[in-house]
């Protein structure tokens, strides 16, 4: 769909498969949409054609979003920066200590995960400051130029744009004195190396959280630096001069200056942008309460929207055990998409995913060389997905290829290629219902209380298969459902989030020092704001970290709204109760309460746009007919329709193809669709 006119707000996903690219013009609704290959060498190529191929003339777009993948890649792949890290003399082994606990409490295989720092390169400066923030040793000059001397030496031989310095001090968090001092001495004297430190990255008590957290800052920062001029200096190239962002795992957006000076907020930058659709479309629908399933050609994210708000967490594993503590929109991801890869066990057991065959080679049907049976190459066979009409008809799909490749991987099954699809797509729907299960029965929520929502090039292919195994009635397709993620970056509204530590008790509070706090934090991120371009009033939201005294672990309890007190600090300490109540089935009345952080979070929200709704009065046809099999590998005459043919309004009782550019939807047998005033189709059991 393309438009030469109007003013555009822009969004770009770059997934493991394509890049999406998803275009909204304010005033008349209008939707401008395009996909591109993702390159996994160079993300910014795959930008630049996403881009082109949209068709807006680059006077256009006034405000581009991006989500990328660069920071998560980096970890998950471990390449990125050589990092010193620099702690309190005595503390120099904590990130290998890590934590007592185990993944597999009986193996006697597993190992602890490595952090992203060598141990030779974990240094300590003599300093010492106290719990209450005191300082009991000072940090001396000289200790300063003996710690310059061994940084020297372990960054000799590498570049300054391939290195970096994280540094965490014992309790900076309540007197960052020594690391400003630390921060200021270590750029001067080794001046091109990114430094980065814990009181700005995380102001968190926790040591090891901490330290973890601050090195994964500066082990993706020079790569994300990289990133963003290279994606920078290709968009003036394209000749586009408005401003743009970078999404944030908090479901906000950042400028690109600020994105990069803390990459660890841009760990799930790629994913966020799906939810924030997914609620989007939703709401369209009259629907609050919703499960959202991304399903793309390499991974399936899994998240819940509760009343119409989204869930929060403030810890990320990037592996088992090494930890990132930043706010982080509450997401469960799987390796479970199109292009997930089926194989067998060494006990004979079918399995899919987590690897992917990605869009080069792709999956078998691409014909770029793939060998592998994949979930796209499975549908295929199934008669599911059309093979004239994949992006539509931007690519062509070869059938007897799936087929051969379904053959064999079924031949060692010891069943046909038709029963071995079938179980490939079964086995991708189970991992998706187990993913189902881990936001919502695991955390005492019912699934059919909920719609799904699904969304992703292959998540309506599915949704049917995933709402009969977990129960659920509803099932929401937004329009252009491949480019959801996209269309949420485009959406997401300004968003800062700012803690602080403390250390107060029920029993002897200072509610004075605590306002003073939440007064400070909140001027922090109006101000950050206000930098960032948003000039209007903002939302914000308030919360304290609390648990019971002698606890390890708190939960997050908001404060009421308008100007916080005294009375609505008492208000929160009952409403913890309440809350703790909730998830462990008991509390303690009367018992002291720690007060761990303060939370706060400014919100600039952006104006969602009206979309154009789908003609009335039409009366839509199938465009075809093919077989299509859903179960027990019998296959059932099918008709085939259009999506852009299907006026509001419309109503079809399965089975049924629709099929669109950017994905197909699949309506098994006995379930009716209706398409709503805003094009958002809802299929009920």
């Amino acid at each position: 769909m393309k438009s030469s006119v109007g003013e555009f707000r822009c969004g770009i996903d770059t997934g493991g498969t394509f890049t999406d690219f998803v275009g909204v013009d304010e005033a008349s609704g209008e939707l401008v949409a395009s996909k591109w290959p993702s390159s996994a060498e160079n993300p910014v190529e795959s930008i630049v054609g996403v881009v082109r191929q949209s068709g807006l003339p680059p006077e256009s777009i006034r405000f581009l979003i991006l989500g990328t993948t660069v920071a998560t890649n980096a970890l998950l792949q471990r390449r990125g920066a050589r990092v010193v890290y620099v702690t309190t003399k005595g503390f120099e082994d904590v990130l290998y200590i890590q934590r007592m606990n185990r993944r597999y409490h009986y193996s006697y295989e597993w190992t602890k995960p490595l952090p992203f720092v060598e141990r030779r390169n974990c240094l300590g400066v003599q300093e010492r400051v106290g719990p209450a923030g005191e300082v009991v040793a000072p940090l001396e000059a000289s200790d300063m130029e003996r710690l310059a001397g061994m940084v020297a030496e372990r960054l000799d031989g590498h570049g300054a744009k391939d290195s970096a310095i994280a540094v965490s001090l014992l309790f900076s968090y309540l007197n960052p004195e020594h690391e400003i001092r630390l921060k200021e001495f270590l750029q001067a004297r080794f001046p091109g190396v990114a430094v980065s430190v814990s009181h700005e990255v995380a102001p968190i008590w926790r040591e090891y959280e901490r330290g973890s957290t601050v090195v994964a800052d500066a082990f993706v920062k020079p790569l994300l630096h990289r990133y963003v001029h290279s994606v920078r200096t290709s968009l003036k190239r394209l000749g586009l001069r408005c401003p743009w962002a970078i999404m944030k795992s908090n479901g906000g957006h950042a400028s690109a200056t600020v994105a990069e000076g803390q990459p660890v907020n841009l760990l799930l930058s790629g994913q966020s942008g799906g939810i924030i659709g997914g609620r989007f479309f939703g709401h369209l629908a009259g629907e609050r309460n919703l499960i959202t399933v991304d399903m793309g050609g390499t991974s399936c994210d899994v998240g819940v929207v509760r009343g119409g708000a989204l869930s929060y967490i403030t810890n990320y594993e990037v592996e088992w055990g090494l930890p990132v503590s930043a706010p982080f929109v509450d997401l469960t991801a799987i390796g479970a998409g199109g292009g997930s890869i089926a194989w067998i066990d060494k006990g004979g057991f079918l399995r899919v995913g987590p690897q992917s065959a990605g869009a080069v080679p792709g999956p078998i049907c691409y014909g770029r060389g793939g060998s592998e049976v994949t979930v796209t190459d499975a549908n295929l066979v199934l008669g599911r997905l059309n093979p004239d009409y994949f992006l539509g008809g931007r690519m062509n799909l070869d059938p007897a290829k799936a087929t051969e490749g379904l053959a064999d991987l079924g031949s060692r099954l010891g069943i046909d290629a038709v029963a071995a699809a079938e179980a490939v797509v079964e086995m991708a729907n189970e991992n998706m219902a187990n993913a189902i299960r881990l936001v919502s029965i695991e955390r005492g929520l019912d699934p059919r209380d909920f719609s799904l929502v699904a969304f992703g090039g292959a998540g309506p292919l599915h949704a049917g298969g995933i709402s009969e195994k977990m129960g659920m009635a509803r099932i929401l397709i937004p329009p252009y459902p491949g480019l959801c993620s996209a269309f949420g970056a485009a959406l997401a509204d300004y968003q800062v989030d700012k803690v602080w530590s403390t250390n107060y008790r029920s029993d002897s509070l200072d509610a004075g020092r605590v306002l003073g706090q939440l007064r400070d934090l909140e001027s922090d991120a109006c101000e950050e704001l206000r930098a960032e371009g948003f000039s209007l009033e903002p939302e914000v939201r308030r919360s304290i970290s609390m648990r019971y005294a002698g606890q390890n672990y708190e939960h997050d309890v908001p404060l009421g709204q308008g100007e916080p007190n005294a009375e609505s600090i008492q208000q929160a300490f009952a409403e913890f109760h309440r809350l703790h109540e909730q998830l462990y089935g008991y509390s303690i009345s009367g018992e002291v309460i720690e007060l761990i952080r303060v939370n706060v979070t400014a919100i600039g929200r952006t104006r969602k746009p009206q979309l154009k709704a789908p003609p009335n009065g039409r009366a839509a046809r199938p465009r075809s007919r093919r077989p299509v099999c859903f179960e027990g590998s019998e296959f059932v005459d099918c008709p085939v329709y259009r999506r852009d043919d299907l006026p509001a309004g419309f109503t079809l009782e399965g089975p049924a193809v629709i099929e669109e550019v950017d994905s197909t939807i699949l309506l098994h047998p006995g379930p009716t669709l209706r398409v709503g005033r805003h094009g958002v189709i809802l299929i009920r059991s």
